[in-house]
């Protein structure tokens, strides 16, 4: 007899074993990171991340002192750093420790001192934050673990699920073929087959059901394993990152209350001078220069409060009495003494800084939100970029002020904050209301744009860094411009908005102009330059244009003509002192001939045609320098 549908034996003619959803139980498909568990076992407790203290080396005894910043300088590429903190001294040697270093100080820069007792030791330790015995790294690992083996056994409940769902199927495939097996011999019976249609329902709902709840939970239980991966990823970090402690044994001959400094170097820091200029029309005859310290710095730690100053000067550059040696030419056999750079203490800090550095700022600096930041790391990079620019630029400005002999040192004003994720800080460091004279300048040569300057002396007292300038009148920012270094009662001109209202033209004038290109070229010039007041007040201002002076013999300057009359200097400038009603237009006319070897040109065509194209967008890489007048001739004759 055949077994009917819905019965046991017509279940089991099918070759199959069914566990349904109700009592099923997970279990392992093969090997993989995730290790299963059962929905019995309880969700282990939640654990913080961990702390510095959780990691901090508790192996010394050493008594931890509770430092803070109160002084900072800043060079060109590192910072020294002084730390000052409380201690009691007793008549038994005593070992303090200044806790939480970066990994990158200095160890060759470490100082050490005290207003009481004295200093018998001073050594500078480094460890890891964490190790693999630490207590947090246990309890991390082991919450991060459970985690894994609750996500395991979600994922083989549902596998588990799609199997039975995939036996039922075959149930459902299986008695489609037997029903229409049973039609055709006659021997169908109703009652049988929906029992096995109620069976298929009934299972299909109840494993959909089952599904939706594992998935529900695994959904809710993902963001938490990943959370917790984060911790283990930074845990394990905690592994690689370096902090510095500086042990100091300090004994006195009675207890008495001593303060304790330290002070060491830091790389990753770097500085450079910024200057705003303000002037008033309503007052010509002074301005405010207002000077900056733009700071960069990535310890981790804030520097509020403490005192800064900012110097020029190289920290690895030893100062010396100028001193000249014998210059002996065409001595072959005289060694040249060459100057090497060893391997330093400072050498292994920057190396440790750029391994470290951003590490360091997610674990120890600002608030927990703050390092939480999914932008963390490209905004720390962003800085880091910055600081590197920034620092190119600076050191190669102090060496060229200490090739000339200067160094410069400033103190900043009190900051509230000198942030220490490598954000720029802007801290004031001089504030001055200097006399001025402003005038107006034109060179039609150089630009089609007469330009407001204005001239002052340097009465501040310190000397003025190269560096940009930010113009501004009446409040209103008209733009930036370039300042050269300016030493203590120098007098200077600084450029501050353009004189629009002055109409300039410089033109060719064909007609008179003549080139003759032969063995010695002959070529005849003459510039006529027109200037023009369209205000409707008068206007003073000094027009300037130039004639060519020649320093090589093989070239002439002959013919000389300037209408109006003027004498250029031994530079060849000519100035004019000119006061336009308005409306009023001069003319200038400008003249001369030169007379020069050929091959000059044809030399600086060929240099120029020998230089490859520059990139689409980009300048050419080829600058020739102004004062070539191979140049000077070729850009002459470009004119013809």
């Amino acid at each position: 007899m055949n077994p009917t549908p819905g019965s046991r034996g017509w279940l089991v003619s099918l070759g199959l074993t069914l566990t349904f959803a109700g009592g099923c139980t997970p279990k392992s498909h093969g090997p993989g990171p995730l290790a299963p568990t059962t929905r019995s076992k309880p969700a282990p407790p939640k654990v913080p991340p961990p702390t510095v203290a959780d990691v901090a080396d508790a192996d010394s005894d050493a008594r931890t002192l509770d430092s803070r910043v109160t002084r900072v300088t800043v060079y060109s590429d590192r910072a020294r750093i002084s730390r000052q903190a409380s201690a009691q001294a007793g008549t038994e040697a005593t070992v303090f420790a200044f806790r939480g270093l970066p990994g990158w100080v200095d160890d060759g820069s470490v100082q050490v001192s005290t207003s009481a007792g004295r200093i018998d030791d001073v050594r500078v330790d480094r460890r890891f934050l964490a190790r693999a015995t630490d207590a947090s790294w246990q309890r991390v690992e082991a919450q991060h673990k459970a985690l894994t083996d609750k996500l395991a056994a979600l994922r083989d409940e549902l596998a588990v699920i799609e199997a039975q769902k995939q036996q039922v199927e075959a149930i459902k495939a299986f008695s489609l073929a037997k029903i229409t097996q049973d039609t055709i011999i006659g021997d169908i019976k109703v009652q049988s087959y929906g029992d096995v249609v109620q069976f298929i329902g009934a299972e299909l709902r109840k494993l959909s059901a089952a599904r939706r709840a594992a998935q529900h939970r695994l959904d809710e239980l993902t963001p938490e394993y990943d959370a917790s991966l984060r911790r283990l990823d930074d845990a394990r970090s905690l592994m690689k990152l370096e902090e510095t402690t500086v042990l100091v044994t300090l004994k006195a001959s009675a207890p008495t209350a001593a303060t304790v400094e330290l002070t060491y170097m830091l790389p990753g820091v770097t500085w450079e001078p910024m200057h705003e200029l303000r002037a008033s029309t309503t007052d010509s005859r002074t301005v405010e220069v207002i000077s900056f310290a733009a700071v960069t710095q990535t310890s981790g730690e804030d520097w509020g409060g403490a005192a800064l100053s900012f110097s020029t000067q190289s920290t690895t550059q030893s100062v010396r009495i100028p001193e000249l040696e014998a210059l002996t030419l065409g001595d072959t056999q005289t060694a040249t003494r060459i100057l090497t750079s060893q391997m330093s203490s400072f050498t292994r800090a920057q190396a440790a800084f750029q391994g470290q550095s951003q590490l360091w700022n997610k674990v120890r600096g600002g608030t927990s939100a703050e390092r939480a930041r999914e932008n963390f790391e490209q905004v720390y990079r962003s800085n880091i970029e910055y600081l590197q620019v920034v620092q190119g630029r600076t050191v190669s400005l102090f060496e060229s002020l200490e090739k000339r002999g200067t160094t410069a040192h400033y103190q900043a004003q009190p900051a509230s904050s000198v942030r220490g994720d490598g954000h720029p800080v802007r801290l004031l460091i001089g504030r001055e209301v200097l006399g001025s004279t402003q005038k107006i300048v034109a060179a039609p040569e150089q630009s089609l744009n007469a330009a407001r300057t204005v001239a002052m002396t340097n009465s501040t007292g310190q000397a003025l860094l190269p560096g940009k300038v930010a113009l501004y009148q009446d409040g209103t920012f008209l733009g930036m411009t370039d300042s050269e270094f300016i030493a203590k009662g120098e007098r200077f001109s600084l450029f501050l908005s353009v004189a629009d209202h002055i109409k300039l033209t410089r033109q060719l004038d064909r007609k008179q102009s003549t080139l003759i290109r032969k063995a010695r070229s002959q070529m005849q010039v003459v510039f006529i330059i027109n200037v023009e007041n369209l205000s409707g007040e008068e206007t003073s201002f000094t027009l300037t244009d130039r004639i060519p002076v020649s320093e090589n013999k093989d070239i002439k300057i002959e013919k000389i003509s300037i209408t109006p009359a003027n004498k250029a200097d031994s530079q060849g400038l000519l100035h004019w002192e000119l006061t336009l009603k308005p409306g009023e237009k001069r003319d200038f006319r400008i003249s001369y001939q030169v007379e020069y070897p050929a091959e000059l040109v044809i030399e600086a065509n060929r240099r120029r045609a020998m230089q490859p194209a520059p990139a689409p967008g980009s300048r050419s890489p080829y600058a020739p320098s102004k004062s070539d007048i191979a140049e000077q001739l070729r850009d002459l004759e470009s004119n013809f």
